[in-house]
Parts: structure tokens; C-alpha cells; sequence
């Protein structure tokens, strides 16, 4: 039986897929108080109406809490006709919950009285804190301490409050009361809530919680989800974040949540500009956006790139059934639009499907010769209500479609309302899903009413509505297949100290020997190469090597060996390797490097692949497209490690050049297999060793018999590797 590396340094990992039994109990009960309280503490309650204190205890008192409410103000005797208290702590009744509106400085005070009263949930509406940074991020660390100190569970601060439908609860300063409805929304953004709440009463879309998580100092996306994960009134988790508390936490929340229903996130911070006005917002730490983007889809998460995509997934799946596959048929009245809504089929990973010999006979019998019955269906500009019944009955009746679309643009004859009811009714009746485009202003107004208040969805555009769909379509894709949990591997630790040493007594970039005897303990295959100390010695082994060879400089201030010249291929002669040493060497000796020989491996697809540690998900494993164009194409994957063969293989399909991989144009394919062994392999390298920041392989030469590693550079990080040096140290003298 092996030994961890972090058991040795006592450190808590959590793996993707890995679950603590109890931890979904202890969440149900952390946030209970906090979404079901049966007494509520409103801490700065105030008489004056332009105060969020004011606001806050309006909105508890206005939506029917059927809780204790307690005003906190020392300097009034009554508020909105309840009682009022100088302190939390003069309250004689239980309390579950405190909102706490003061100002920022006066908030660790409070906090403190609150603990001492035993409240167990705060939600800290105050701004002032880490979003301002220097003495705000101090203030937040302090009511960070006294929230663990007294075992508070505290959300925000700098947050807008919560939403509960279930509790009839309106504890923020928010205007108006979320209406019932199957979806959550969690936002670390105020303004993007707020937006949200607006949107939903225009469009009247329901809520059954919504949480703004603000600075996130203690209770975080990972809790939240958790407990929207379980929690029965809630059909789809919808969120905005700018950054994440703990990503390899996260993600295991994350993949265990999507598992039970669909999770729709709208991540902030893709660019350079994006990540620096999110500093300035929330103080988080924002990742790289395609890191983010393969650890949500890692995660069976659906990543929306806009507050306009969130609201139209939202509207679709809160509100239809999941797609039970990827056939769509599209009903129109207009040619155009079905036109353009065939091109999004194409482009979402849906396909239009093929009515079966029944349908189109009821089509061709019901519908006037100028129709078009194959999908999609043309019923033609001047369809009435009765032409769109016969339609949608046809298609949602066959067995070979999936999904309907319904699309409806005003003209003389076309009666909006009764469509509209037509089309609520046949949702209801085949229970599939079903979608609608009514195109235009006032003049379909009416019937867009009937269809969101029916529960069918409306989309501004055609386009827009196979999107979502398609979204569906491929949440439900990722769902059916078998979860793939992959277990922690444990370093032996024979292997643990050989390699840990070798890591921790070196410099920041390691060595290329030491580099190769640890490619070399994980087996990862590479191409022999040894030191040519001299002109003589390079001749004598590359007549060992066998012709052809290559020279290169090894050097670790040489990062990129092929723009500097530091690389010669296909040296077949005695006299090509003196002469190209020499020129070497001077590169070389400039870098403070050497000359490596290694035999020329003749044919093969370049690839890189490697590993580079994120600071929000950890070690992050990239496949791609190798050898000096890299940069130039950027055809990389990214995948969280710890992968297995399968998630492997996934990623090695998805880059944009696989054919040249597995065969184009009558060559054969190379060794998938092994490459996606040696990307396990990688993972398991840069799991196994924290003080890993970056492993890199580039190229990889892939040939039809397997592969291998032509070139490596291992980084480490400084403090880590020091950090762990020193544990080392302790375990020893344990």
C-alpha cells in the first residue's frame, strides 16, 4: 500500500469526482438557517427610508415571512411598528439569522455580538471590504476570523442578499420579490442580480432562491451549489462569477451537481482587460478563460458567454423538459427564418430530423401544394392557427423527432393569439420540448404573453432558440455517458522521495538529465540523448546513435532553442556533426548550456502536450498541435488533472486537426493510445509533485507504433519547491 504525497505533508485534496459522505449533510445544514430562518436579526435597521437598512427590513416585512423579526438600531425605540434593540445581544428569543446593513468599520463589532449571541447565519449586505483593496482586504480578513471564531456562517460581504421562495423571504435591499418558479440564480455580482431580478418580472420567469454571494469571504459558489445540487424546489442552477474560491473543489461540487440537473454558468474575466476591472470589482483572482472553459465542461456545466445567452438558456430549461435527443423539427410560416434557424442547427450540434413516411403524408394531405413538407416545414405566409396545429401535431406525434421549434412572423392572415394557444397546448400534450420564435414587436406581443405564461419559451430570434437547444442537447449527451471517476493516484514512496529530491535541489527550471531521469521514473518514453563535451565525443556518438542525427543547446535561460539557431537536423556525416558542434557550442557557452546528441527519429506527427499549474484549478494538463508553429496555430485542449484513458483520448479528438492524427487521405493514424497514456501519465506527474509548475513536451513525435518525447523543460515553483523541501525535512525527523 502506497503513501500520498500530501498525507505525508498533511495536506486535504480534493479530486475531481472524490465526495465526502457527509458533506452534503453538513451543507443542508450550514445553510438551512440561512435560507429557512425562523427568527431574523435586521442589524442597522433604520427609520429612514433612503438607507439600505430601512429597505432591507421593508422587504422582510412586505412578502410574507411568517418568521420573528428583530430590529437593531440603538438610537430608535420602534421601526415599522416593531421593536427595536440596541444590540443583538438584548434580543431575548432565538435568532437564526442577522442582516447586517452598517457601515463598514462597525461591522466586526456586530459580527462579534452576533457570535456571542449564538446566531449561526449573517449575511453582510456592507460594502467597504476586499473590493476596495489595502485596508478593506484587512477588514475582510478580520470578519473572516471572528465568522470561524463563532462558527457564523457569513455571506458576502458587499452583497445584495437573498431571495426564498420556499420561506417567503426577501432578505435584501433589492426592490420587488422573486416569483415562484424551478430556476436558482447565484451571482458574485450585485448589478448582474439585479439585472437578473428585472429581466424575470418583464418576462415573468420564476425563481425558487436567489443568492448574491458578494466578496465570498466564507460561503462560496462551491456551498451554494451544493445545496441548490439537493435542493427539490430547484429544477436549474443558473450563476455568474468573476472568479473561483477553490476550482478543484468546484469542480468536484460541480460534476456531482450536474449529475442531478443542468448547471448554467456565466464566467466574467475572459480577457487581459476583463480580468483587471474584476480585481478592481470583487478582488478575484480570475483564470485563463480556456482553462475555465474545459474545467466547466469537465464538470458537465453549460458555459454561456453573455447575460443575453444565460436569460435564453434559462428560459428553455427552467421552463421545458430535457431533450430527449438531438432531432429538431422546425415549423414556420416564413422561409427566411427557417433558412437561418437550419444554419444554427448545423452549427449546435443538433440535426433537423427526418420525418418518418406518416408524417409526411398527414402534411402533404393537410397542407395546401405551396407547402413544404420535409423538415422544415414551410406552412406557408398566409397559415392560420389551424395550419400550425396540423403542422406541430404531425411532427411532435412522430417518433424520430425530439424537439419542435415553432417559428411565426406577423402577416395579414396570421392569428397570434390562437397560435399561441395552439402551441401551449401541443407542448403539454407530447410532452417534448418545445420552443418558439414569434418575430416582430406589438403585433405578436400578445402572443408571446400566452406562450411565457404557458411555460413555452419565446426567443427574439430563430438562431437564439436552436442555440439553447442545442445546449440542451449536449448537456444531456455528457449526462448519459457513464461518469467517469478518476481516482487520486498515490505515489509510492520509494518514487515520492527519488523524484522530490530530485525536484527540490535544483533551480527553477530543471535540468535536462534530471528532467530526463524523472520522464524516465514515470515512464513516459523519450528519445535518447547524451552530452557531446567535445567535437570528438558528438562523432563518436553519433556513430552509436546511427545517421542521421540531431544537435541541440541545452541551456536553461534558452527557452525557444530553434529561433536562436541552437538546433541542427539531419546530420549524416561524421563531418556535418564536427562542424555543426563547434557552431553549437558557442550558442551554448553564451546561455551557459551544452551540446545534447540525439538520434533523428524519421517521420511522425510533432505534438506538444504538458502541464501547467493554475492557480484557481490546479494542474492543468494541454494536448495539441506541436513543433515550432505551436504559437502560431494554437490548436491546444486543456483538461484538469487528474485524467484518465477515456478523458485522454476525449481531449486528443477535440483539437481541430485530429484527422492529420488519425489518418487523412489514405495515411494511417497514429498511436492514439499511446499518446493519451503518455497525457495520463503527465497527469499523474504533475499530481504527484506540487512544487511542479510546468512540464512541457514539444514536440512529441507520434508515429503508427507509439510515440515519443523529443525535448522537455520541467519549471518548478520557488516557494513550493522550499515549502516542500522544508516538509520533507520533518518528515525524516519524524
Amino acid at each position: 500500500m502506497g503513501i500520498g504525497y500530501w498525507d505525508l505533508i498533511g495536506h486535504w485534496s480534493l479530486g475531481i469526482g472524490h465526495f465526502i459522505g457527509n458533506y452534503k449533510i453538513v451543507i443542508k445544514f450550514m445553510l438551512d438557517k440561512l435560507f429557512s430562518p425562523r427568527s431574523v436579526a435586521v442589524i442597522g435597521a433604520s427609520r429612514d427610508k433612503q438607507k439600505l437598512g430601512h429597505q432591507v427590513l421593508a422587504n422582510i416585512l412586505k412578502y410574507g415571512y411568517r418568521g420573528k423579526v428583530y430590529p437593531v438600531n440603538p438610537a430608535a425605540g420602534k421601526i415599522l411598528g416593531l421593536k427595536c434593540y440596541r444590540s443583538a445581544l438584548e434580543i431575548k428569543g432565538a435568532v437564526d439569522l442577522a442582516v447586517v446593513a452598517v457601515p463598514a468599520a462597525v461591522v466586526p463589532q456586530v459580527l462579534a455580538e452576533c457570535g456571542q449571541k449564538k446566531i449561526p447565519s449573517a449575511i453582510v449586505i456592507s460594502a467597504g471590504f476586499k473590493e476596495i483593496g489595502g485596508a478593506g482586504a484587512i477588514l475582510e480578513a478580520e470578519i473572516k476570523a471572528i465568522a470561524k471564531q463563532y462558527s457564523i456562517n457569513l455571506l458576502g460581504p458587499n452583497c445584495l442578499g437573498i431571495m426564498d421562495v420556499v420561506s417567503r423571504l426577501n432578505a435584501s435591499f433589492a426592490d420587488g420579490m422573486i416569483s415562484p418558479g424551478g430556476a436558482a440564480f447565484f451571482s458574485q455580482s450585485g448589478a448582474v442580480g439585479t439585472a437578473m431580478l428585472d429581466w424575470s418580472k418583464q418576462n415573468n420567469f420564476g425563481f425558487s432562491r436567489f443568492i448574491s454571494l458578494g466578496n465570498k469571504a466564507d460561503i462560496s459558489e462551491n456551498e451554494i451549489l451544493e445545496f441548490l445540487a439537493e435542493d427539490k424546489n430547484t429544477k436549474v442552477i443558473l450563476g455568474y462569477l468573476e472568479g473561483f474560491t477553490d476550482g478543484r473543489k468546484f469542480l468536484a461540487v460541480c460534476q456531482k451537481a450536474t449529475a442531478l440537473k443542468p448547471v448554467i454558468i456565466l464566467k466574467a474575466g475572459r480577457t487581459a482587460a476583463g480580468k483587471r476591472a474584476i480585481t478592481s470589482h470583487t478582488g478575484a483572482l480570475a483564470g485563463q478563460n480556456e482553462v475555465t472553459a474545459a474545467a466547466l465542461k469537465q464538470a458537465g456545466a453549460i458555459q454561456v458567454d453573455s447575460l443575453n445567452e444565460l436569460f435564453d438558456y434559462a428560459r428553455l430549461f427552467a421552463s421545458q423538459p430535457l431533450i430527449r435527443g438531438n432531432r429538431l423539427a422546425i415549423v414556420a410560416n416564413a422561409g427566411g427564418p427557417s433558412v437561418m434557424a437550419t444554419d444554427a442547427v448545423v452549427e449546435s450540434g443538433l440535426q433537423l430530423a427526418k420525418l418518418s413516411d406518416s408524417t409526411l403524408k398527414k402534411l402533404k394531405a393537410g397542407l395546401p401544394a405551396t407547402a413544404a413538407i420535409h423538415n422544415p416545414v414551410d406552412l406557408v405566409g398566409d397559415a392560420r392557427a389551424d395550419r400550425f396545429e396540423l403542422g406541430l401535431n404531425a411532427v411532435l406525434s412522430d417518433k424520430a423527432v425530439d424537439a419542435a421549434l415553432a417559428i411565426l412572423t406577423p402577416q395579414t392572415m396570421t392569428e397570434v393569439t390562437k397560435t399561441a394557444e395552439v402551441i401551449v397546448s401541443l407542448s403539454r400534450k407530447y410532452g417534448k420540448t418545445v420552443a418558439t420564435s414569434f418575430i416582430g414587436g406589438a403585433k405578436v406581443e400578445p402572443g408571446i404573453k400566452i406562450l411565457t405564461t404557458g411555460g413555452v419559451p419565446n426567443f427574439l430570434y430563430p438562431e437564439a432558440g436552436v442555440r439553447a437547444m442545442g445546449a440542451m442537447a449536449g448537456y444531456q449527451r455528457a449526462r448519459k455517458l457513464e461518469s467517469q471517476k478518476v481516482r487520486m493516484r498515490v505515489v509510492d514512496l520509494k518514487t515520492w522521495k527519488v523524484v522530490g529530491g530530485l525536484l527540490n535541489g535544483g533551480g527553477e527550471q530543471v535540468g535536462w538529465q534530471t528532467a530526463e531521469e524523472i520522464l524516465k521514473i514515470y515512464k513516459i518514453p523519450m528519445v535518447k540523448s547524451a552530452v557531446a563535451a567535445d567535437a570528438g565525443v558528438a562523432v563518436k556518438l553519433a556513430g552509436k546513435f546511427k545517421y542521421p542525427v540531431v544537435l541541440k543547446v541545452a541551456a536553461k535561460k534558452l527557452l525557444h532553442k530553434t529561433d536562436a539557431g541552437g538546433v541542427l537536423v539531419g546530420l549524416k556525416t561524421a563531418g556535418e556533426v564536427e562542424t555543426g558542434f563547434k557552431k553549437l557550442n558557442k550558442i551554448a557557452k553564451k546561455f551557459g548550456g551544452e551540446v545534447l546528441i540525439q538520434p533523428q527519429i524519421l517521420g511522425g506527427r510533432e505534438i506538444i502536450m504538458g502541464v501547467r499549474r493554475d492557480p484557481q484549478f490546479g494542474p492543468v494538463v494541454m494536448f495539441g498541435l506541436g513543433g515550432i508553429y505551436t504559437e502560431i496555430l494554437k490548436d491546444v485542449v486543456f483538461r484538469v488533472a487528474p485524467l484518465d484513458q477515456a478523458e485522454s483520448l476525449k481531449m486528443i479528438q477535440e483539437i481541430k486537426a485530429f484527422k492529420l492524427l488519425s489518418g487523412a487521405r489514405g495515411e494511417k493514424g497514429v498511436k492514439l493510445a499511446a499518446l493519451a497514456d503518455m497525457l495520463c501519465k503527465l497527469s499523474e506527474l504533475a499530481t504527484d509533485f506540487p512544487q511542479i509548475e510546468e512540464v512541457t513536451l514539444n514536440p512529441v513525435l507520434a508515429t503508427t507504433k507509439g510515440c515519443l518525447a523529443v525535448d522537455v523543460r520541467i519549471i518548478t515553483n520557488y516557494e513550493l519547491r522550499i515549502k516542500v523541501k522544508r516538509q520533507n525535512l520533518k518528515v525524516k525527523e519524524n
